[in-house]
């Protein structure tokens, strides 16, 4: 138990300090980068820095496992210089044993990660975009943060209601547009399936007109309808919801009356999936690392131990990056696009603590 308790607080010492170090260079680059700012839009030095610090705990979800890898390697190496786990696997402990105690770590910290993308995150980079817009561009912040149920005044006689909005492909779902007079009385409605963008003109699929003016009637139907309209394109461009900032619940309601309308949803079902594998990436990199790190040869390098770890760390991370990528072409379902590379290292990872329990290095 106090050597449980000793490997726990070595490791999250190197870790703070690993993710602050991190953190410190992310921001630096990114205020240098928000210079231009100043001449831009005449903020200053405090504003720049106000907004980019407003940014770390997106810095910290990104690279956390970064710090993982890192904390994980000099922790394990501390361990090995001291003859600490030398001293316990003499006294008759397992790697397994030592093992379980970093994993138990990385789940609670994976499990913060999720709540920080699902929770925190989302609700900083809002007041960031907004800090952005008010305080260093000088303008009114009026986003509309919803994809799904979106209702939109125009002008000053219709209501917009719209089931889906695709930002990204140019789409509206299931539209409808109430027309209303003075008096406030609705006076025509029209609906449409499905609008889409192409070539600068919208087309509307199953358009129909309604006069509700007395009793309501069909006056108009086409089963397709060109038009030129500024507020579908509004409606398109002015969305400020980045999917990467949606929530697990959010994304799955945008998933499911996405399919419903016979809209492709792989691109949110990457993002929803993601959401679980990359905090999940944390217990991958531990179990991979700590059997790569351990040694107990007399002719060990520090140096090569810790270059083994972090190539095989970097060959994870290029295998997620693959893996995203061929999601987004389609060649991997956006589950196994997410979640091969963690079974595939995580079954690596069960080889190198079999064979490092055998005794070979």
């Amino acid at each position: 138990m106090i050597f449980s308790r000793y490997i726990i607080r070595l490791f999250l010492g190197k870790l703070l300090t690993a993710q602050l170090f991190i953190l410190v260079i992310y921001t630096t680059f990114l205020i240098l980068q928000h210079m231009e700012y100043m001449t831009e839009y005449g903020s200053s030095v405090l504003q720049i820095f106000i907004f980019d610090v407003m940014k770390a705990p997106f810095s910290i979800y990104q690279t956390m496992p970064i710090a993982v890898i890192a904390a994980t390697i000099f922790t394990i190496l501390t361990l090995v210089k001291n003859q600490e786990i030398l001293a316990y696997v003499s006294l008759g402990g397992k790697i397994r044993s030592i093992a379980f105690i970093f994993l138990a770590t990385g789940f609670a910290i994976a499990l913060v990660l999720f709540l920080i993308g699902e929770y925190v995150y989302p609700k900083i980079e809002y007041s960031r975009d907004k800090y952005k817009v008010e305080n260093i561009k000088g303008g009114n912040y009026n986003p509309i943060n919803k994809l799904s149920d979106l209702w939109v005044k125009e002008a000053n006689d219709r209501f917009i209601n719209v089931a889906v909005a695709d930002p990204v492909d140019k789409i509206l779902v299931n539209v409808v547009e109430y027309y209303y007079n003075k008096e406030g009385g609705i006076y025509k409605i029209v609906s449409f399936d499905r609008g889409v963008y192409n070539k600068a003109k919208w087309v509307l699929e199953n358009y129909k007109e309604f006069d509700t003016s007395k009793i309501p009637k069909l006056i108009n139907e086409v089963d397709k309808k060109r038009i030129n309209s500024e507020t579908y394109d509004n409606i398109v461009s002015i969305i400020e919801t980045n999917p990467k900032l949606l929530s697990v619940k959010e994304l799955d309601r945008i998933i499911k009356v996405y399919e419903s309308k016979g809209l492709n949803s792989d691109k949110y079902k990457l993002l929803f999936y993601k959401k679980f594998a990359h905090p999940l990436s944390i217990v991958v990199l531990i179990l991979l690392i700590v059997p790569l790190t351990i040694s107990f040869s007399r002719h060990y390098s520090y140096i090569a131990l810790a270059a083994r770890a972090m190539f095989v760390g970097f060959g994870f991370w290029l295998f997620v990056a693959s893996g995203e990528s061929m999601g987004k072409a389609g060649i991997l379902s956006p589950f196994f696009a997410n979640f091969l590379p963690h079974f595939v290292f995580a079954v690596l990872a069960v080889i190198f603590f079999y064979r490092k329990e055998k005794g070979s290095d």
